[in-house]
């Protein structure tokens, strides 16, 4: 016998059974506790956390087909009111010419200070609910702990150079700041943002619950856009910089459509392919988040920054609301507390046998 840890949604149970037992065996020992939750396990083929949603085929899965390391079983919320998330983890979200990556404050030592012991913010593309039922679908997001300071790192194409803003509907971390290139204009440049254009505050990560945003107005606080556009001439020093060189053409690699794959001998697969109609497939992806683990969340001024910005005049550019070089939207959540944090992190997507959930 073995002893498996099974999250339902996050929440873990300890349960004695065979490694060659069949995961509907799995599901009686559980009980009605499992009722509105749906197995998951890895697709060797796509490389991604899948539901089994076809509860027919549990009874010839065995239980080890669908273990992570660490003895771990996860089984995710399909019914009912809640929602789990699964994504694609990324290291910069994109759009067009905008490349957008939020990472920790190291540069101030406040930050510093503050983020000890603090996981990385994890940014996730091609978000999904686990249930069907869920309107819970986002391009990207980026789930913090709270009260991580982070910093925005900007990488986008720029002529003379590019400017850009963060903004949400309801507030503005920068309005228009500049990156330029000098002598060596029209090419992908890079810049880092640690605090509030208007103010010298950090930029920290909080709950929208510890922020008293009003229900109605979370969505305004946590959906962030982040813009770039070119920027054209400039004058410094007593020297003016022009390029008026376009963007270059963005090429789309072809996407190929991926079968149904064999794991083990058995084809996991949804139902409703055999229906005769298109079948998206199961929701997936190599990062799986329960709802019960994470809120959301909003920027908001933390202590004082030390970055500093240079000035430049005279600045001719393209229409900072209509002429983007891209346009990157995500949402922030936050980790209800560290715990949920190091489970999320360390054994629900990097399985660890000597992590703790």
């Amino acid at each position: 016998m073995t002893t498996y840890n099974v999250y339902l949604s996050g929440q873990k149970k300890q349960i004695d059974a065979d490694p060659n037992d069949t995961l509907s065996s799995l599901r009686q020992k559980l009980g009605n506790d499992a009722n509105d939750y749906d197995f998951v396990y890895y697709n060797t083929f796509t490389k991604k956390k899948t539901i089994l949603n076809d509860r027919g085929v549990e009874s010839d899965q065995t239980i080890s087909s669908a273990t992570f390391p660490g003895n771990t079983l996860i089984m995710t919320v399909v019914q009912g009111q809640k929602t789990d998330l699964f994504g694609m983890k990324t290291d910069w979200m994109y759009d067009r010419h905008t490349g957008v990556q939020i990472t920790l404050n190291q540069n101030d030592e406040v930050a510093r200070q503050q983020n000890v012991g603090k996981f990385a913010p994890i940014m996730l593309t091609d978000i999904q609910p686990s249930n069907s039922s869920s309107s819970a679908f986002y391009q990207r997001a980026v789930i913090c702990e709270k009260d991580s300071i982070i910093q925005f790192n900007i990488s986008s194409w720029g002529a003379a150079g590019f400017g850009y803003s963060i903004t949400s509907d309801k507030d503005t971390i920068c309005d228009s700041l500049y990156i330029t290139y000098g002598d060596q204009p029209n090419h992908q440049g890079f810049g880092s943002l640690w605090r509030y254009e208007g103010s010298n505050n950090t930029i920290q990560i909080e709950s929208t619950q510890l922020l008293n945003i009003p229900t109605e107005d979370v969505i305004h606080y946590q959906k962030v856009t982040v813009k770039t556009w070119r920027v054209t001439s400039y004058q410094q020093d007593g020297k003016t910089f022009t390029s008026n060189t376009q963007a270059p053409l963005i090429t789309a690699p072809l996407r190929t459509r991926m079968m149904t794959p064999f794991d083990g001998g058995t084809r996991f697969f949804s139902l409703a392919a055999t229906m005769g109609g298109f079948d998206p497939g199961s929701p997936g992806g190599n990062t799986y988040v329960p709802g019960k683990d994470i809120e959301t969340g909003a920027p908001g001024r933390g202590p004082e920054s030390g970055q500093q910005f240079g000035s430049i005049s005279d600045i001719q550019q393209d229409d900072p609301n209509n002429t983007v070089l891209g346009a990157v939207v995500f949402y922030f959540f936050v980790f209800k507390d560290h715990e949920a944090a190091n489970r999320v992190i360390n054994v629900l997507n990097a399985p660890n046998p000597n992590a703790i959930g």
